[in-house]
């Protein structure tokens, strides 16, 4: 009776394959089968004939990449490839192996492959499938647990069903041994003991670790599809975070894998709810966790001001009383010094308009004293245009013509 033999299945390095696909594309469109690589020696001659001589090595582009990956990275792997081990397996084949460095990467890479999963950690209502391949004899079966809220932010992990074909005190030494009871997180045990490729976990009805899919070298859509909502889901709320000015919480959320927990201050009265805003916000707390403050707008300058100007016994006794955006405020207050020596014609005669300079006013005092030698003499409300700050028309002008010289370097380099 003949039997066919399964072929060996190689697989190689991808980094060398990288390497050999870059030295490839050095000339696009040509066959990889008829390329070589040379590399060349020229020495010039030390007489006077100019000619070169020295030595050259020529090999394809696998030779080539293949020295370059032993040179970098060691031997190429060509062995078959390992059945995927648990990451306690792995840790104890590094210990017999005395490779301390290897033990510790072991489990240190399956806690932070465990940590960083976009569905991570576990919530109540989660389903765990484990899967137990053959053992000899032994048939395959697989466990099904269903993780439960424990209480005080800490869950557990119970067996719902197996199909263990053994009865008895047999089954019951056999299945549920990774039952678990008020923990952060009930899957490490299984997680490191088991493996996550033995591992099918399953949310609101949708698979969000497919454990099959790493044996078979596969990735998973699903996985891919959790992870494209998880990141959505990030960059809504960041954005939120940067409307708020809030740049740190917009940074902890991208770095993140699951929502930031809230503040949970009280309310300030019995039977109003908690701070919904994430724990470590600016400001005052909010129940209403999309609630946005409006940002800070400083009041803008009008546009004229009127000034009141008193003119006393001496003429160069000027006092300048107050400003005023309203005209007729400003009239009112000049008007309470001396109601006749308030008159708005008063303010048309020794108001002129500063000669050369628009915008602006001058203040022509009488010559002559033309009241009594003491109190006031002259009340004037005076006009007075807001002009704009020079230095910030300077600092406009200094980003554009910074932006103009970028704008000119990078037609040079396209040029």
């Amino acid at each position: 009776m003949s039997t066919t033999q399964r072929p060996s299945v190689r697989r190689e390095d991808p980094r060398l394959q990288g390497m050999v696909d870059a030295i490839e594309r050095l000339i696009p469109a040509a066959r990889p089968a008829a390329l070589s690589v040379t590399i060349a020696e020229t020495e010039s001659s030390p007489d006077e004939s100019g000619g070169t001589w020295g030595q050259a090595w020529t090999a394809t582009p696998r030779v080539l990449a293949e020295r370059l990956f032993t040179a970098l990275y060691g031997r190429p792997r060509t062995a078959e490839p390992a059945e995927p081990v648990s990451p306690l397996a792995e840790a104890e084949d590094a210990k017999r192996r005395r490779d301390i460095v290897g033990e510790v990467g072991a489990l240190m890479a399956a806690g932070k492959e465990l940590e960083s999963a976009p569905w991570y950690p576990c919530r109540p209502g989660d389903t765990v499938h484990l899967h137990y391949p053959q053992a000899g004899d032994f048939p395959a079966f697989g466990e099904t647990y269903l993780i439960s809220d424990a209480g005080d932010g800490l869950m557990n992990m119970k067996l719902l069903a197996h199909t263990c074909p053994l009865t008895g005190d047999e089954t019951a030494r056999m299945v549920g041994c990774f039952t678990a009871q008020t923990s952060d997180c009930p899957l490490y045990e299984m997680w490191y003991e088991a493996g996550p490729h033995l591992l099918t976990i399953i949310r609101d009805g949708r698979i969000i670790h497919d454990g099959a899919s790493r044996t078979a070298g596969q990735s998973s859509a699903v996985g891919m599809l959790m992870t494209a909502k998880d990141l959505a889901a990030a960059v809504r709320e960041a954005t939120t975070y940067l409307e708020r000015d809030e740049p740190e919480l917009a940074l902890a959320r991208l770095r993140s894998h699951r929502p930031l927990p809230a503040c949970g201050t009280p309310g300030p009265l019995p039977g109003h709810a908690d701070c919904a805003w994430p724990r470590g916000h600016r400001g005052a707390c909010s129940p209403d966790a999309d609630y946005v403050e409006p940002p800070h707008e400083c009041p803008a300058l009008p546009e004229q001001l009127h000034a009141v100007v008193t003119v006393g016994a001496e003429v160069t006794d000027v006092h300048i009383a107050g400003l005023y955006e309203d005209r007729d405020a400003a009239v009112d207050h000049a008007s309470g010094f001396s109601p006749w020596h308030a008159r708005e014609d008063l303010t048309e005669r020794f108001v002129k308009p500063a000669p050369g300079l628009p915008g602006e006013v001058v203040i022509e005092l009488p010559k002559e004293k033309q009241f009594a030698a003491h109190g006031v003499q002259l009340a004037l409300v005076v006009p007075l245009q807001v002009l704009p700050d020079p230095f910030h028309d300077q600092l406009l002008s200094d980003e554009m013509h910074s932006l103009a010289e970028s704008n000119d370097d990078y037609r040079e380099v396209d040029e």
